[in-house]
């Protein structure tokens, strides 16, 4: 058998595509800078949910703005859709700039973000809901005496109390969960999801579910500013009650504030769907199209980075207390939503490189056939590092692009100064004037 020779980027066939010469492109060229912090860049409901490798709320909104402002889309004829929606970034900008929207992905808690960020709640019934749980959970809490529910707690028998008791128990000694979380927070974590199971899946209980959610890394052994969880020894164990009541107070503030700012007509909403299933998607978008009696006007993707990291192992603390939440995860187990994402990380043969590339291919192909004539795709997308050597990922998605049909129109260049986070993005773009170093772009097609 003839010995297979090591792996070389620069004869990867990608790795050829981005070798074009950004100064003959017919197009416009920019630069956009985002100098604020993360805490200035979470505002309204950007802020309900920790994403990691989320887009700048800014670009959102410049992107859109600048469709806008160059008649590519308008409020009365078009809508926009996000292929890698995440957490909803770009939903909740096209809401506040009054364009109906939806997204795709294939993370149920980032989907079930984009779902509760978009929605304008009846305040009453939001604060009704909470004081009827917060209640609740503090009564199961204050039963709980040495060790276990001892007392009859209202409307339960001592069967459902005996579940109870066991089911706590039997997360205390399992390996996984003491290993990440202190049996206070596996004891109080359970309690609260309990008080959220008991309820009918609604769109008010989706959001007191993404606050829930929303806290399992911060009262876990976990580090809180990584991206992949990692024991921290040294971290205060904070009470996960306390946590959940206080991230619930602050998205009732804030979900005040967006309904202010936001109207209730402008539709917006996040599917889970795989965006490289053409029949899925092409289905969603047609029976958008006839619901709103719209054109699809425009795409706002941000596609994983390469050779930063895989998205789904980051959310495994979420996963492990995802059980019971069936309307929103569906069938699909971690391990099946893990192997359906697209394979981003690590980058070391040219398989995995093929792969990535396969995948984007797909997913812009089928938008490229459902967008109107003139409407635009807009793609925020970085370069990488590969085996040391610098990979121009985004010049590779130029060529792809054109390949399908698009037309490149404008190419920008953005800073990343905000604050990218040093554990994540060793491999990725770090914005340099340098044309022979990692750049983060937004790239502008034309259909």
């Amino acid at each position: 058998m003839a010995k297979k020779e090591p792996f070389d980027l620069k004869k990867n066939r990608y790795y050829q595509k981005s070798l074009i010469d950004i100064n003959s492109l017919e197009c416009d060229k920019e630069f956009w800078s985002v100098d604020e912090t993360i805490s200035e860049l979470s505002y309204l409901t950007h802020d309900y949910f920790r994403y990691y490798g989320k887009f700048p709320s800014k670009i959102g909104k410049m992107i859109i703005e600048d469709l806008i402002n160059n008649k590519v889309i308008d409020s009365r004829n078009d809508f926009i859709i996000d292929n890698y929606s995440g957490s909803g970034t770009s939903l909740v900008e096209a809401k506040l700039a009054g364009i109906d929207s939806i997204g795709f992905d294939i993370n149920p808690f980032a989907v079930l973000a984009g779902r509760v960020k978009t929605y304008n709640y009846d305040m009453r019934s939001l604060r009704k809901y909470w004081e009827d749980m917060r209640e609740e959970i503090s009564n199961y809490n204050n039963y709980y005496l040495g060790g276990v529910f001892k007392q009859l707690i209202e409307g339960l028998d001592e069967k459902e109390i005996s579940q109870i008791n066991s089911t706590i128990q039997t997360l205390f000694d399992d390996d996984i969960f003491s290993k990440w979380f202190s049996e206070e927070a596996i004891r109080q974590l359970y309690i609260i999801k309990m008080c959220l199971l008991k309820r009918e899946l609604t769109r008010e209980r989706e959001f007191f579910d993404l606050a829930y959610f929303a806290i399992i890394r911060r009262v876990s052994r976990a580090y809180d500013a990584e991206v992949r969880p990692h024991v921290n020894k040294k971290k205060r164990q904070r009470d996960a009650i306390d946590a959940y009541v206080k991230k619930v107070n602050e998205m009732i503030l804030k979900m005040e504030e967006w309904n202010q700012n936001t109207d209730n007509n402008v539709y917006a909403d996040s599917c889970l769907i795989n965006n490289s299933d053409e029949k899925e998607v092409t289905s969603k978008i047609v029976e958008k199209k006839k619901c709103l009696q719209k054109e699809l006007g425009a795409v706002l993707s941000h596609p994983p980075y390469l050779n930063c990291f895989d998205y789904i192992p980051v959310y495994r603390l979420k996963f492990m207390w995802a059980d019971g939440f069936d309307e929103i995860f569906g069938e699909k187990t971690y391990e099946e939503i893990k192997a359906s994402e697209i394979k981003s990380y690590p980058v070391n043969n040219d398989d995995a490189i093929e792969r990535y590339f396969s995948h984007n291919y797909k997913a812009y192909k089928t938008v490229y056939d459902n967008l109107k004539d003139g409407g635009y795709c807009c793609i925020v997308i970085g370069d990488c590092t590969v085996k040391g050597q610098l990979f121009s990922v985004h010049k590779a998605f130029i060529t792809m692009m054109e390949e399908i049909g698009f037309k490149i129109v404008k190419l920008t260049y953005r800073s990343t100064s905000y604050g990218m986070g040093r554990y994540a993005y060793s491999f990725r773009a770090d914005y340099s004037e340098n044309e022979n170093s990692k750049q983060d772009a937004i790239l502008f097609f034309e259909k």
